[in-house]
């Protein structure tokens, strides 16, 4: 499948420019774009995980609200996961 493509130019210091070719050559197979590619890849997988550990962080708020352990959650999960399937 042919990929569409955008230019976009940005600037680089020359005092990080060795440090951009150095990760170009390491990680984008002596391709920018590709490396572009893979730190955005990289940077929303980080974004992602930021997001959970808010979520976790919250849920165990909740949780210790309520005065439920780490065991009454997973088995409320689990009883509600069996009724979804058997719903189904």
């Amino acid at each position: 499948m042919a990929r569409s493509a955008s230019a976009v130019a940005f600037s680089v210091s020359e005092a990080d420019l060795p440090r951009l070719e150095r990760l170009v050559a390491m990680y984008g197979r002596g391709n920018r774009s590709e490396l572009l590619r893979l730190m955005l890849d990289r940077f929303e997988a980080a974004e992602r995980a930021e997001r959970l550990r808010h979520l976790q962080a919250y849920g165990a708020a909740k949780a210790a609200e309520r005065g439920l352990s780490q065991a009454d959650a997973v088995a409320l999960v689990r009883k509600a996961r069996l009724a979804m399937a058997e719903a189904s």
